[in-house]
């Protein structure tokens, strides 16, 4: 009797265990949702003939409920509708769970494509940039895509574009 109660019973606890164990999973077999990446600031570092070194600040948004551990960065910049640089870092750090930080990455980019930029924002109202790329966390690849304003002329001369 005691034998068949134990046959009846035990694929049921089996199974309520094994239920109670997938809801105990780390969130890390969660796929996490892409963050937001926002460019912050350019700071030139040092230039040559031939080359422009320069840091990017990106503010790393984090919409998931439980840190990103970011193990690495790869994205590209643009500005007004043109490659400025492409950055990558392999700097570990930690964006905390519906929380932000700001990443710091030393990048190249060729004097002449800063010349261009320069010249083209002679003739341009507006500062435009556009980010993409990948945040790797945990063993995941997670694609960004981010666009803004940085610099509005008519905002800051008051005149507007109806008059």
């Amino acid at each position: 009797m005691m034998m068949k109660w134990l046959s009846l019973v035990f694929p049921f606890l089996c199974g309520i265990f094994f239920l109670a164990g997938c809801t105990a999973l780390p969130p890390s077999s969660v796929q996490p949702e892409s963050p937001e990446v926002l460019l912050v600031n350019i700071t030139p570092l040092d230039a040559t003939m031939f080359e422009q070194r320069l840091q990017v600040d990106l503010r790393v948004r984090n919409p998931n409920d439980f840190d990103l551990e970011v193990t690495g960065l790869d994205f590209t910049l643009h500005l007004n509708d043109q490659r400025l640089a492409r950055g990558l870092t392999n700097t570990a750090s930690t964006i905390p769970r519906l929380g932000d930080s700001v990443i710091s990455v030393e990048t190249t980019t060729s004097t002449l494509d800063v010349i261009r930029q320069l010249l083209h924002l002679s003739q341009r109202q507006e500062v435009s940039y556009q980010v993409d790329g990948v945040l790797y966390s945990q063993g995941t690849r997670l694609p960004f895509e981010n666009n803004g304003v940085l610099l509005d002329t008519n905002d800051m001369s008051g005149s507007s574009s109806g008059s």
